[in-house]
Protein backbone atom coordinates (compact mmCIF):
# COMPACT_ATOMS: atom_id res chain seq x y z
CA UNK A 1 0.00 0.00 0.00
CA UNK A 2 2.70 2.59 0.94
CA UNK A 3 4.70 1.33 -2.87
CA UNK A 4 1.43 2.38 -4.48
CA UNK A 5 0.96 5.78 -2.81
CA UNK A 6 4.00 6.79 -3.03
CA UNK A 7 4.48 6.05 -6.95
CA UNK A 8 0.38 7.49 -7.06
CA UNK A 9 2.05 11.17 -5.95
CA UNK A 10 4.87 10.75 -7.46
CA UNK A 11 3.57 10.58 -10.86
CA UNK A 12 1.56 13.57 -9.99
CA UNK A 13 4.32 15.42 -10.00
CA UNK A 14 5.28 15.76 -5.97
CA UNK A 15 7.79 14.68 -3.75
CA UNK A 16 7.62 11.52 -1.67
CA UNK A 17 9.13 10.56 1.98
CA UNK A 18 7.94 6.92 2.12
CA UNK A 19 9.73 5.41 5.48
CA UNK A 20 9.59 1.85 6.77
CA UNK A 21 10.04 2.72 10.85
CA UNK A 22 8.33 5.72 12.73
CA UNK A 23 11.65 6.84 13.77
CA UNK A 24 12.11 8.11 10.05
CA UNK A 25 9.12 9.29 9.87
CA UNK A 26 9.20 11.41 13.11
CA UNK A 27 12.80 12.97 11.36
CA UNK A 28 11.22 14.14 8.43
CA UNK A 29 8.33 15.28 10.58
CA UNK A 30 10.97 17.43 12.19
CA UNK A 31 12.54 18.74 9.49
CA UNK A 32 9.20 20.44 8.99
CA UNK A 33 9.59 19.86 5.03
CA UNK A 34 6.35 17.70 5.16
CA UNK A 35 3.54 19.19 3.69
CA UNK A 36 1.51 16.66 4.36
CA UNK A 37 1.05 13.10 6.15
CA UNK A 38 -0.84 9.83 5.67
CA UNK A 39 -0.57 7.34 8.42
CA UNK A 40 -1.26 3.58 8.54
CA UNK A 41 -3.09 2.88 11.62
CA UNK A 42 -1.90 -0.42 12.20
CA UNK A 43 1.59 -0.73 12.21
CA UNK A 44 3.92 -3.74 12.35
CA UNK A 45 5.09 -5.18 16.00
CA UNK A 46 1.80 -4.13 17.47
CA UNK A 47 2.74 -0.19 17.10
CA UNK A 48 -0.10 2.10 16.81
CA UNK A 49 0.01 4.68 13.43
CA UNK A 50 -2.91 6.66 15.57
CA UNK A 51 -0.93 6.63 18.94
CA UNK A 52 2.05 7.69 17.19
CA UNK A 53 -0.10 10.75 15.35
CA UNK A 54 -1.21 12.14 18.35
CA UNK A 55 2.15 11.96 20.10
CA UNK A 56 3.49 14.00 17.36
CA UNK A 57 0.67 16.69 17.20
CA UNK A 58 1.79 16.71 21.01
CA UNK A 59 5.41 17.43 20.67
CA UNK A 60 5.80 18.72 16.94
CA UNK A 61 2.39 19.85 15.44
CA UNK A 62 1.28 17.80 12.65
CA UNK A 63 0.95 19.03 8.71
CA UNK A 64 -2.49 18.01 7.46
CA UNK A 65 -2.77 14.53 7.88
CA UNK A 66 -5.20 11.34 7.20
CA UNK A 67 -4.80 7.92 8.81
CA UNK A 68 -5.10 5.04 6.44
CA UNK A 69 -7.06 1.98 8.08
CA UNK A 70 -9.21 -1.00 7.19
CA UNK A 71 -10.97 -0.40 10.35
CA UNK A 72 -12.44 2.98 10.45
CA UNK A 73 -14.85 2.28 12.96
CA UNK A 74 -12.33 1.96 15.62
CA UNK A 75 -13.57 3.74 18.59
CA UNK A 76 -9.98 5.25 19.23
CA UNK A 77 -10.00 6.73 15.71
CA UNK A 78 -13.29 8.96 17.35
CA UNK A 79 -11.22 9.92 20.12
CA UNK A 80 -8.55 11.37 18.06
CA UNK A 81 -11.03 13.90 15.96
CA UNK A 82 -9.69 16.55 17.71
CA UNK A 83 -6.09 15.98 17.26
CA UNK A 84 -4.54 19.41 15.72
CA UNK A 85 -3.91 18.11 12.00
CA UNK A 86 -5.89 15.81 11.65
CA UNK A 87 -7.78 15.83 8.38
CA UNK A 88 -9.43 12.14 8.18
CA UNK A 89 -9.84 9.11 7.60
CA UNK A 90 -9.03 6.85 4.77
CA UNK A 91 -11.03 3.90 4.83
CA UNK A 92 -9.49 1.27 2.99
CA UNK A 93 -10.26 0.08 0.07
CA UNK A 94 -10.29 3.52 -2.14
CA UNK A 95 -9.07 4.60 -5.43
CA UNK A 96 -5.25 5.80 -5.45
CA UNK A 97 -6.12 8.84 -7.43
CA UNK A 98 -9.02 10.15 -5.41
CA UNK A 99 -6.53 9.75 -2.45
CA UNK A 100 -4.20 11.39 -4.53
CA UNK A 101 -6.82 14.18 -5.39
CA UNK A 102 -8.03 14.70 -1.58
CA UNK A 103 -4.75 15.18 -0.17
CA UNK A 104 -3.86 17.82 -2.67
CA UNK A 105 -7.31 19.47 -2.75
CA UNK A 106 -7.16 20.09 0.95
CA UNK A 107 -4.04 21.19 0.97
CA UNK A 108 -5.26 24.03 -1.32
CA UNK A 109 -7.87 25.34 0.54
CA UNK A 110 -8.19 27.29 3.77
CA UNK A 111 -10.66 25.18 4.70
CA UNK A 112 -10.78 24.03 8.88
CA UNK A 113 -9.97 20.06 9.26
CA UNK A 114 -13.22 18.45 8.69
CA UNK A 115 -14.72 15.41 10.92
CA UNK A 116 -13.75 12.35 10.26
CA UNK A 117 -15.19 11.27 7.61
CA UNK A 118 -14.37 8.50 4.61
CA UNK A 119 -12.34 10.08 1.39
CA UNK A 120 -13.65 12.08 -0.95
CA UNK A 121 -12.25 12.99 -4.10
CA UNK A 122 -11.29 17.18 -4.39
CA UNK A 123 -9.34 18.03 -7.69
CA UNK A 124 -6.63 20.29 -7.58
CA UNK A 125 -2.97 20.50 -8.21
CA UNK A 126 0.17 21.63 -6.37
CA UNK A 127 3.52 20.45 -5.36
CA UNK A 128 3.30 18.67 -1.86
CA UNK A 129 5.91 16.41 0.47
CA UNK A 130 3.70 13.50 1.07
CA UNK A 131 4.59 10.88 3.96
CA UNK A 132 3.59 7.50 3.64
CA UNK A 133 4.34 5.05 7.01
CA UNK A 134 2.77 1.48 6.20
Amino acid sequence: MCQLMSMAFAQAGHAVIATGTPAIAEKALESGQCAALLMDFHLGAGESGGALVASWADRHGLPPTWIVTGTPDDPYLADMEATPGLKGVVSKPFAIMDLVAKVIGSLQSDEAPSALGDLQSDAGSTSPQAEAQE
